[in-house]
């Protein structure tokens, strides 16, 4: 079987796993979350450790769940606050003497804890305000769609490349597939699910299409730290779907950004 059709199969079984937890109770999409955080956290530092940045993955991971139990009680944006000041005041007291290492604790923070803490913060919106379950599952499917379309079309047609240098693999081909799917994918799901039932099909599928855009800058932005570090992923816990921070990179921005959209209107 070709190492593109079984990770399309791969990724659709883990697919099934977080569709059946995202109708769950509120708690267990927050211990998943939480989980993932850790293990995610756990491959960037070591990714990071190849550059010689060497941070405290405990002591990140732990305020890394945290962040996400802070989601869970409503409690960010402001909560962040008390982990960014943790990593801060550990530099002053190790006396560390190189600044690179609570800048990037910060980020670690922030990236791997904040931005994935958003599903859960999806998740209570929807049931605070009585909205579909369906509505979270919105930019997974999203961004699995607008994954596996560009995966597709780009190996059957791909011809130029989009960002070389980043992402050898990735063509434009390949990209515009992934937003026409994002756009119609938008346009027919996004209907049926408050808060967008009464808006035209036209603006769902400029909202798809932003939001496969945004799903595509999250693929590179990690590429551009798997490049400095020589490393095709970030590990090989899932086989051919690479480490977990590799399942989630183009997450990390399209559920912040649908969190925000969905919270505006």
């Amino acid at each position: 079987m070709n190492s593109w059709l079984r990770r399309v199969l791969y990724g659709t079984g883990l697919g099934l796993v977080i569709f059946a937890s995202l109708f769950a109770d509120r708690w267990v999409i927050a211990v998943i979350t939480a989980g993932w955080v850790v293990l995610a956290t756990l491959e960037f530092l070591q990714l990071l450790s190849k550059a010689e940045i060497r941070l405290n993955r405990w002591l990140l991971s732990i305020l890394s769940v945290t962040i996400v139990a802070a989601a869970y009680f409503n409690l960010l944006p402001g909560f962040l606050t008390v982990p960014i000041a943790a990593v801060l005041l550990a530099a002053v007291a190790m006396q560390e003497t190189k600044p690179r290492v609570p800048v990037y604790g910060v980020f670690s923070l922030v990236y791997l804890g904040f931005l994935p803490a958003h599903l859960v913060l999806l998740k209570n919106l929807s049931v605070d305000r009585s909205w579909s379950p369906w509505l979270v599952f919105f930019p997974l499917a999203l961004t699995w769609l607008n994954d596996t379309a560009g995966l597709v079309f780009g190996k059957l047609l791909g011809r130029h490349k989009l960002a070389p240098t980043l992402s050898p693999n990735k063509t434009i081909e390949g990209y515009v597939a992934g937003l026409v799917f994002s756009a119609v994918l938008g346009a027919a799901y996004l209907h049926f699910v408050q808060p967008f039932t009464n808006k035209p099909l036209w603006w769902l599928a400029v909202v798809g299409i932003g939001l496969g855009t945004v799903a595509q800058a999250g693929d590179l932005f990690e590429s551009m730290f798997k490049r400095a570090a020589g490393v095709k992923d970030t590990s090989s816990a899932l086989a051919d779907h690479g480490g977990f921070l590799d399942r989630v990179d183009s997450l990390l921005f399209t559920i912040p950004a649908f969190y925000y959209l969905a919270l505006y209107l």
